[in-house]
């Protein structure tokens, strides 16, 4: 017997959502990584809500809420690209393409001006993973969404009609901050932008 095979059961840590039932699941993991300096910490993450590490998110069973057919939207920012993709083949999914949100000033009159590691960031990305063969609704989706930013960490609402347009459900939303109706939703500040989903 396997040292894997006599671990504990991990508890399910999802509440009230079903294994193995959703054939669409949208995630914004809350990725902990440093600041270059002081000056950054009030945009860095920690400051605005409980983030994990790579471990502790590539250890959560997310590939048990996927359905045999499975399409995984997860975000991501530029440099935590390579960590990302360990963490969806942690998950169980095949990494199959990407989109990316460019994102406007909160007024939409002009590219926002994020931290930077190497640029200065005006982009997030939406990287897409599957298990076994989900079958695409449309192929009309463009690979991009362009929109405001908003409260920090927010993502846009277009990244909901993304999802629906191209799989069908049922959908989930983990680390989700917004109820919508037809998906379910966990995390630790579900609701927390109720009404302001269009």
């Amino acid at each position: 017997m396997t040292a894997a095979a006599i671990q504990p059961r991990q508890e399910w840590p999802f509440g009230d959502m079903r294994p193995m039932s959703y054939s669409a699941l949208l995630v914004d993991p809350p990725w902990r990584f440093a600041n270059f300096s002081g000056k950054g910490e009030g945009k860095n993450p920690t400051a605005h809500y409980q983030c994990m590490s790579i471990e502790d998110i590539a250890a959560l069973p997310v590939g048990h809420l996927a359905a045999p057919d499975c399409a995984l939207f997860m975000w991501a920012t530029a440099p935590l690209l390579d960590r990302a993709f360990q963490v969806m083949t942690a998950w169980g999914f095949t990494y199959k393409s990407g989109a990316a949100w460019a994102k406007q000033s909160s007024t939409g009159t002009k590219w926002a001006f994020g931290t930077g590691y190497v640029f200065r960031s005006a982009a997030e990305f939406l990287l897409v993973g599957t298990i076994g063969k989900p079958r695409i609704r449309s192929r009309r989706v463009r690979n991009l969404i362009v929109a405001p930013i908003r409260e920090h960490s927010r993502k846009p609402d277009d990244q909901y009609a993304m999802v629906e347009a191209m799989y069908a459900g049922p959908y989930a939303e983990i680390f989700s901050r917004a109820n919508r109706p037809g998906w379910d939703s966990w995390g630790n500040e579900a609701g927390k932008f109720d009404g302001g989903i269009a």
